[in-house]
């Protein structure tokens, strides 16, 4: 083995060894890369789930109709009553400014 042969062979396994090097710094790059972004996926998988957390379920929402259907009712019938009486002050009233 001569001295050009040598220079060769170094040359060469310096271009192997840093195309090893670079190789392993850009998968260990993109490796970071992925775990940060999956570190950001579960932030917000965290954050969206504690928001879900506090919405009211779907049989909260049914009663909430439910009771909601109830006052309804019960302030067309207080609507009602309030009538009644209106017609029967009016009456009243009517009757006290005719007997002054």
């Amino acid at each position: 083995m001569n001295l050009e042969e040598l220079n060769f062979s170094l040359g060469t396994l310096q271009w192997v060894i840093m195309a090893v090097i670079g190789i392993y710094t850009w998968l260990t790059g993109r490796q970071a890369a992925s775990n940060q972004e999956l570190q950001e996926q579960r932030t917000r998988l965290a954050r969206l789930e504690e928001q879900l957390s506090s919405l009211p379920t779907q049989l909260q929402i049914t009663e909430l109709i439910s009771k909601l259907s109830h006052t309804e009712a019960q302030l067309a019938g207080l609507n009602e009553q309030f009538g009644a009486v209106s017609r029967r002050l009016e009456t009243i009233n009517n009757y006290l400014l005719q007997k002054k």
